[in-house]
């Protein structure tokens, strides 16, 4: 199991988002300690910002500049995020955010098969029927959705992990059931599931068993705590109530081999950028007490 870190633990500047760009993000990340991390493409597809490289012309010669930082600094980059619709709902007659997102999707697997990602974390999507969420054309919806863009994937060598979402407000993606029948009706080894343990959490649902559940499938992660109060807090572990002895002995009896991977962006966004990297240095070991603590020192690459 490989130990990495989202780049997005080093974007914000005192609160504010897509500040600093994803080499100087690896910069820190490789100081602190970190050997693998994710690349949170989806931070930088938001047009608007100073670091939203995928939205401009010269994109790919961005990305690779990002892919030679990494491999001068020894960093590997396994786990991905791929762009996401930022509205909560999308009509099923239509596509996510339109011509953009499907531009930002394929550039997000090109991205990640420049960066040599393994596993590429991308959303479900919540959908409606005359205005109002539509559960039963969900699935329908998604899988053709999945089915098209795994194609395009696998031509790509990208493997696609669906995420768990927060199941709140009538969101059905928080179901690790729903979820699981979605990446089983796709039926192809390159789909599998992500787990966001902080999602899992605020949804009330037991985080390990989610593990279980998803077994096999599980090819991807999202670490981060919470307090299950309602808000997905995006917190480094132990700052929330997550049970992660329970967790990580999970891991270890499905036999996960893939990125225990932080998305705890919210543990170090409201300080300086000059201040923020003391915190990543002490995650970094928090990371590495708590797996080994737990059993899983051999299995750490």
């Amino acid at each position: 199991m490989r130990f990495s870190t989202s780049t997005n633990i080093y974007c914000y500047d005192q609160g504010k988002p897509y500040a600093i760009p994803m080499d100087e993000s690896i910069q820190v990340c490789a100081k602190a300690g970190f050997r693998y991390v994710d690349a949170n493409l989806c931070g930088i597809t938001r047009p608007g910002h100073a670091i939203s490289a995928l939205c401009r012309d010269d994109w790919e010669e961005e990305i690779r500049r990002y892919r030679q930082e990494a491999d001068r600094l020894h960093v590997k980059i396994a786990q991905s995020h791929a762009w996401w619709c930022t509205k909560p709902t999308v009509p099923y007659t239509e596509l996510p955010e339109g011509d953009f997102g499907e531009e930002m999707m394929r550039r997000s697997i090109l991205a990640s098969e420049i960066l040599g990602v393994k596993w590429m974390v991308v959303h479900p999507f919540s959908v409606t029927e005359n205005g109002k969420r539509s559960k039963e054309r969900s699935l329908p919806y998604n899988l053709t959705y999945y089915r098209r863009w795994n194609e395009v994937c696998k031509a790509h060598h990208v493997g696609m992990a669906i995420e768990n979402m927060v199941g709140v407000h009538g969101n059905e993606w928080g179901d690790m059931d729903f979820l699981i029948r979605l990446v089983d009706a796709v039926a192809d080894p390159n789909v599998g599931i992500c787990l966001d343990t902080g999602h899992a959490n605020v949804t009330g649902l037991d985080v390990a068993e989610c593990v279980r559940k998803a077994g096999r499938r599980l090819h991807a992660t999202h670490i981060n705590d919470n307090y299950a109060r309602g808000v997905d807090e995006h917190l480094a572990p132990m700052c929330g109530n997550v049970k992660w002895p329970e967790v990580i002995k999970a891991l270890k009896e499905v036999g996960y081999e893939d990125d225990f991977s932080y998305e705890i962006h919210k543990y170090t966004h409201m300080y300086p950028k000059e201040l923020q990297p003391e915190l990543i240095r002490f995650t970094y070991h928090l990371g590495i007490w708590l797996l080994q603590e737990n059993g899983f020192s051999e299995a750490l690459d």
